[in-house]
């Protein structure tokens, strides 16, 4: 449950208990919620009110909740998006239970693993498929369906043109899981800024109009796992004649992503109250140690040293 308890989803996820009949009854005043806590929680509320609960507790915390996370989440514009950015949340908070994604078609497949200890238990994997199911209608799936895939014995429905399965029963953790969609409409991508850029972020400078062209689409989705050839395409050209006219430009294309996802770092830690994992989460790094050595790369010091400088001194920058 690690990568529910990280930026504040577990606060949404709890928010969202006051709408289950006792649900609120189960996190007293004062309760510090760790991952061994949220679990037993949500045993607790599967022993009340049944598996399907769970199934709806994610989706409504995917839909309805507007924590930073969660937009960048929603923000995806494909299922694949989807995949990677919650790929790489259970990597940055260092959960030990590992999401692995294969999609076809209309059809998403989800086998959930363990780095170490023992494999998830099912109110997590419950609690995920309602999320993923969640995300998926906010950029844009209709119609969906979602099975338990048990390693024996035949799929059990979850949710059948959008409807949670009430009388939902199965034994087993629903370690496998399968959604489909009918169609899909994209929602609306354009990037969700938190704050105004101020003047401390490193420039992009007098570049060649092919680097600000680059950086211009990187800036449109910073938490994005970009590779040379998307950004290529979007250019229309191809990934060797972009990585040429980089080179012409005397830059590469690793450079130019580190510099755009640093600038944004820059601007939130200037410019909104987000913690330094939720900062580096959101720009598109793997991980804390990832984030500080980039930004130390180009900023010269490390993420919480730069906020804490850029609130008495908002002219720092760096030549």
């Amino acid at each position: 449950m690690q990568e529910f308890v990280s930026f504040g989803l577990h606060v949404a996820l709890i928010r969202q208990l006051a709408w289950l009949p006792r649900g609120y009854d189960l996190v007293p005043a004062g309760t510090v919620v760790t991952s061994a806590k949220l679990r037993s929680i949500m045993l607790a509320l599967e022993k009340i009110n049944g598996p399907a609960v769970l199934v709806r507790l994610g989706r409504h915390l995917a839909a309805k909740e507007q924590e930073p996370i969660l937009t960048m989440l929603r923000h995806s514009a494909t299922p694949e998006m989807i995949a990677d950015r919650w790929r790489r949340l259970e990597g940055y908070s260092h959960a030990r239970a590992r999401s692995e994604f294969t999609i076809t078609g209309k059809s998403m497949t989800i086998h959930r693993g363990v780095v170490r200890g023992q494999p998830p238990a099912r109110v997590e994997n419950l609690l995920l498929q309602g999320f993923l199911i969640g995300l998926l209608e906010a950029v844009g799936a209709e119609n969906i369906d979602s099975t338990i895939l048990p390693s024996h014995g035949p799929s059990v429905r979850v949710v059948h043109k959008d409807r949670i399965n009430n009388k939902l029963a199965f034994a087993g953790r629903g370690l496998r899981f399968r959604i489909n969609w009918t169609s899909f409409e994209p929602v609306s991508s354009s990037y969700p800024f938190l704050a105004n850029m101020p003047g401390t972020a490193p420039p992009i400078g007098a570049q060649r109009p092919i680097v600000q062209q680059l950086c211009a689409i990187l800036e449109q989705d910073i938490g994005r796992s970009w590779t040379i050839d998307e950004v290529a395409n979007a250019l229309g050209t191809s990934g060797r004649t972009l990585q040429r006219r980089l080179q012409q430009a005397s830059t590469r294309f690793s450079d130019l992503l580190r510099l755009v996802r640093v600038r944004e770092a820059c601007r939130l830690l200037y410019g909104t109250g987000l913690s330094v994992g939720e900062i580096g989460f959101w720009c598109g790094f793997t991980d804390n140690a990832h984030f500080s050595r980039d930004f130390r790369r180009l900023i010269s010091m490390p993420p919480s040293v730069y906020r804490e400088a850029s609130i008495g001194h908002a002219g720092l920058t760096r030549v």
